[in-house]
């Protein structure tokens, strides 16, 4: 988890942690002493599960995100490699054409020139 989380986590922690103390050494009879224990721990309960529950949300939202930015980076990466692949197959038609002009020129084939159009 991230620092933000453990520094929640802490801090609910201390809560807790000072809210038990406080009952405990509070003057008070004992039946109320634990309704205070049982309601606080209500409380912290409750703050946690909506802590929980935001902690969730942001999750889903930045995991749906990243999904979309990866899914348009991998769009992006898939064109560019297609325009490479036709990008090369039409310089090797080139080249291919030239050898064929070389050949039906020269009555064989020697060394040609290679073309290199460079885009």
């Amino acid at each position: 988890m991230g620092k933000g989380t453990d520094g929640l986590a802490t801090l609910l922690l201390g809560i807790a942690v000072g809210a038990v103390a406080g009952i405990l050494l509070a003057p008070d009879k004992g039946e109320n002493t634990r309704r205070n224990i049982a309601d606080k721990a209500g409380h912290l309960k409750d703050d946690l599960n909506k802590k929980a529950g935001e902690l969730k949300e942001e999750i889903s939202k930045k995991s749906a995100e990243l999904k979309e930015e990866i899914s348009k980076k991998a769009s992006e990466i898939q064109k560019d490699l297609e325009k490479q692949a036709e990008t090369s197959k039409q310089k090797l038609n080139k080249l291919v054409d030239n050898l064929k002009t070389h050949k039906n020129n020269s009555g064989k084939v020697e060394e040609a020139e290679i073309v290199n159009d460079e885009a």
